[in-house]
């Protein structure tokens, strides 16, 4: 007896489709497979429909779901529109359809490419549609990433919303403009790191003042983006992250920056940081809310190790005490009954033992001691031997400004380097348009584009000039100061 074939209808609408038209809607799939089922008698056991989701993995809900009802027996009939529907990866397209389905005993069609698995999958129909449709989720992937990259190198914000002291321009999606409440919070935020103000006891400020955080403060001010009003309910519950969030985005000094972050793989969707030299970055695209000066000072401060007591205080030492044999950063002990620090030892001897370190270990007077000391020393030699003192610190401080002088004399060959491209493509664009080679409309869509890329290449490098005599005199600051 033939056994009873119960059909799911699996519908997807992916990422990389873009805007597919009416053709490859969700609701014209389920429209296009009803008629069919109807056509060729077969019952439908349910409709499960992807919206959305990424073709290039198999981590989809709905998707997910039809696998389970395929596992309890109630499905043994997958019908899809085409093979991209069911997914762009043809190696697991491959292990679904040829090995999982048959395994489990499912019916497979694919109704576009007329793919049946009664009538065997054995031909080359199969997997060329897989690996093209794969290389077309590729190719899409590439494209759209160039896109936002050459955006950005032209100061376009492409976020999807604006940044916690900012808001999305009215007469321009692509621009940000001051939001003057939040704004100020964000300036306190960077003063009060530069103050020595910790992320604990800056989060118990924010939480006592009754500061509204990011999300919250876009919820009050966006009501209808979350259907869930619930979605945030703890309005004013600052956490350390959301500072140091803060704190890192270089958008406060009128920055547009993309590339921060990125996928690991083209298949594994898990976010990593990116390295610096990887962003593409637009300077001086909005008004900054914090100077140079503020920025550089915070982000010196954060790269001492900081680590609060219970009180959000820091101790004085974070991060500057290693251990002589190993070079690890040692550990800080604290005393919470009699609220002190009593002194510090070595993490790896105590996590790894005699194998990786030895055991090393300093009292809390006995360092401050040795500190004050030292610093009394500096003193002494300052003041009897100025001259010699004066020359050491020039010396350290010359070596860090040459390699900033070199940084941005980098910076200003790179952007005459684009600009001279640009004056190019610029003038042949005219020459084209003159010539009647390309019509106007072309012309006018291009080439304010590349316009604007270029304005802001030449205020990128203006502000890159007048950085190195500010590099250069910085030097000669110190010798009034020493004498």
């Amino acid at each position: 007896m033939k056994e009873k074939e119960t059909a799911a209808i699996y519908c997807c609408l992916s990422q990389d489709d873009g805007s597919v038209g009416e053709s490859g809607s969700i609701q014209t799939q389920k429209t296009l497979l009803t008629q069919y089922c109807k056509e060729h008698q077969i019952e439908i056991g349910g409709y499960y429909c992807d919206d959305g989701w990424s073709g290039t993995n198999f981590d989809r809900p709905e998707f997910k779901r039809m696998l389970e009802d395929i596992e309890s027996e109630k499905i043994n009939l997958v019908i899809v529109k085409d093979l991209s529907r069911f997914g762009r990866e043809y190696a697991q397209m491959g292990l679904y359809i040829e090995h999982y389905f048959e395994e489990k005993g499912v019916r497979f069609i694919s109704v576009a490419e007329n793919i049946d698995s009664k009538n065997g999958i054995d031909n080359l129909v199969l997997p060329f549609t897989n690996v093209i449709n794969s290389f077309y989720a590729r190719q899409a992937s590439t494209k759209t990433k160039a896109a936002h990259r050459a955006r950005v190198k032209s100061g376009m914000f492409i976020g999807s919303r604006a940044p916690f002291g900012y808001q999305k321009d009215p007469n321009d999606r692509h621009h940000l403009i001051v939001d003057p409440p939040a704004a100020d919070v964000v300036r306190d935020i960077f003063q009060m790191f530069a103050d020595g103000i910790g992320y604990v006891r800056m989060t118990k400020i924010l939480r006592e003042r009754g500061v509204l955080n990011p999300q919250a403060y876009f919820n009050q001010n966006n009501p209808d983006y979350y259907k869930n009003s619930d979605y945030w309910r703890k309005p004013f519950d600052w956490h350390a992250t959301s500072v140091r969030a803060i704190l890192n985005n270089p958008v406060y000094m009128g920055k547009v920056v993309f590339g921060r972050s990125k996928t690991k793989g083209f298949f594994d969707k898990r976010r990593v940081e990116a390295s610096e030299e990887e962003w593409v970055v637009a300077e001086n695209t909005h008004e900054p809310l914090i100077t140079q000066e503020l920025w550089d000072t915070v982000h010196q401060m954060m790269k001492a190790r900081r680590r609060e007591n219970g009180k959000g205080e820091v101790q004085p030492f974070a991060g500057l005490v290693k251990c002589a044999d190993c070079g690890s950063s040692l550990n800080v002990s604290y005393d919470k009954k009699h609220e002190r620090y009593t002194g510090f030892s070595c993490w790896v001897y105590k996590n790894y033992g005699k194998e990786r370190c030895t055991s090393h270990a300093i009292g809390w007077k006995t360092l401050n001691q040795l500190v004050l000391e030292d610093i009394r020393r500096n003193a002494i030699i300052a003041h009897t031997n100025t001259g010699e003192y004066m020359d050491m610190l020039i010396a350290a401080k010359t070596e860090k400004k040459k390699a900033e002088t070199d940084r941005c004399r980098r910076e200003l060959k790179k952007a005459d380097k684009r600009i001279a491209e640009l004056s190019k493509i610029l003038t042949k664009l005219y020459e084209d348009a003159a010539l009647e080679k390309i019509s106007e409309e072309r012309y006018q869509s291009m080439a304010p584009s590349y316009e604007r890329e270029q304005a802001v290449l030449k205020e990128n490098g203006r502000n890159w000039l007048r950085r190195l005599p500010t590099v250069r005199r910085s030097t000669k600051i110190l010798r009034p100061f020493c004498q």
